[in-house]
């Protein structure tokens, strides 16, 4: 069996948390930077819904504009430095690479395409296929009739980490996305296997971990 490596996109691969944080407290006046951060210490859509009596009422129309401009200014966020060097690599490494993402197919497949890394991945879970990590989760053993042992999932979310400890996969988290390494040793996870500060140490523990 090839090594199966599971991605989170936002706040791994991609710098979107900032301007995701912005759309996000702009449309739920009240909301704070640390209440937007503590949303992804569980299931974001879930956890999202608790704060819904604060957003904007708008139309549906209005609210299908926003969707799409939200979309087009996040297709034009930069990948993370090393970040293609390294999906790169670990796919002429024979590496199986796969997505499993809390976005919209809308606002992940441009992101994708625009980087030139979509072709990289084998297979994207996201919010269309399941909002549940969980069970998306599942899915991917399922399809790739896949071992614990052989599978890795990178996230940069402590709900992440949650979800996978449920699910049995072991986990790196990384520390330049939506949460810090403060927010991962809040509470210790059997399949919290390392945290890493630079993509330099991600493919180094990638390489370490796997055969």
């Amino acid at each position: 069996m090839k090594k199966l490596i599971i991605f989170d996109m936002d706040g791994v691969l991609f710098d979107t948390i900032p301007f995701a944080e912005e759309f996000y407290l702009k449309e739920h006046p009240g909301m704070t930077t640390k209440m937007y951060i503590e949303i992804h210490t569980g299931n974001f859509h879930e956890e999202s819904k608790k704060h819904s009596h604060l957003q904007i009422p708008r139309t549906e129309e209005e609210r299908a504009q926003r969707r799409i401009n939200y979309a087009d200014k996040k297709s034009k966020t930069p990948l993370f430095e090393g970040m293609k060097g390294l999906l790169e690599t670990l796919h002429n490494d024979n590496y199986i690479l796969v997505m499993n993402t809390n976005a919209y197919d809308r606002n992940c497949l441009p992101l994708l395409e625009n980087a030139g890394i979509k072709n990289l991945f084998d297979f994207i879970a996201s919010a269309e296929i399941s909002k549940d990590k969980i069970e998306k989760f599942k899915l991917i053993e399922e399809k790739y009739q896949a071992e614990k042992k052989d599978i890795l999932f990178i996230t940069d979310a402590l709900g992440d980490v949650r979800d996978a400890d449920v699910a049995q996969i072991s986990t790196v988290a990384v520390t330049w996305g939506v949460h810090n390494k403060a927010f991962f040793e809040r509470e210790e996870h059997t399949n919290l296997i390392g945290i890493v500060n630079t993509t330099e140490e991600l493919i180094d523990f990638i390489k370490s971990t796997t055969p």
